[in-house]
């Protein structure tokens, strides 16, 4: 078969103010790039919540006046028109509202499309596909180290005889048309990942800013016990070391990383 074509709105197309209508209220809000929600108020902007959008999937959460709703919402014809279902609760979820959202000003809107091919939904990875025991060596250094990355996005270096963690830092996943903000909480999938240092915590290895980038060049396939469950992974990644990262960013080392399978 062919691969078949098709077009989707860009995840930058959805920025801008939007008006949320909820339960005969309206409310405003303004999505952010890299996935943050404000709500402006007479004094100030104050950080609500975050947003996503997968396919045609539209997640976003707001945490206002003690209250944190999940809203779970549907983009419709590939417009700027989303509507589903409003969860309410921490402990005991529960739906209790529809909701619709409109852009208020959607001539503001960055509207672009990005296509996408039904060939290629194995190489962006999710999460869970990235996460456990890797083994990078700088090229440049040979230095090798055994890391391990969890589902929290954060990873340590573990000793090959013992676990001790004396190198870590954070890590996510991103896309060639994304920016990158190490600070976000956000659990993206994609095709390229990047790990950062956390220098406060490892001041004997860096003094500087320090990211490793790479692109998920290989992939695997775990089967579970049942044989009926297969996760595909990432088993190697290519990448450059990036210094400076937040200011004047050096691109001198390669690195790359392999999947560590311990017996």
């Amino acid at each position: 078969m062919h691969p078949q074509m098709t077009c989707k709105l860009s995840k930058g197309s959805y920025v801008g103010s939007w008006i949320v209508h909820e339960n005969n209220q309206q409310n405003m809000i303004h999505l952010k790039s890299h996935g943050v929600i404000y709500k402006s108020s007479t004094a100030k902007s104050d950080y609500v919540g975050y947003w996503e959008v997968n396919d045609d999937y539209f997640y976003f959460n707001l945490r206002d006046h003690g209250i944190e709703k999940k809203y779970y919402g549907k983009v419709i014809n590939n417009t700027l028109n989303i509507e589903g279902n409003v969860c309410e609760g921490l402990t005991s979820p529960f739906y209790i509202n529809h909701f619709t959202m409109t852009p208020a000003f959607e001539q503001f809107h960055n509207i672009s499309f990005v296509n996408d091919t039904n060939t290629d939904k194995y190489t962006y990875l999710e999460q869970n596909s990235v996460t456990g025991k890797w083994v990078l060596e700088n090229i440049h250094t040979n230095n090798v180290f055994l890391l391990e990355l969890f589902s929290n996005n954060t990873w340590h270096r573990t000793d090959l005889n013992s676990t001790i963690s004396n190198l870590s830092g954070k890590w996510n996943l991103f896309n060639e048309t994304g920016e990158i903000n190490t600070n976000c909480a956000i659990k993206y999938s994609g095709k390229n990942i990047w790990l950062s240092i956390n220098k406060e915590d490892n001041q004997s290895y860096i003094t500087y800013d320090m990211i490793f980038m790479g692109k998920i060049v290989q992939l695997g396939s775990i089967k579970y016990a049942d044989k009926e469950k297969q996760l595909f992974i990432s088993s190697k990644i290519n990448g450059s070391v990036i210094y400076g990262f937040d200011m004047e960013p050096e691109i001198s080392e390669t690195f790359y990383m392999k999947r560590w399978f311990s017996s």
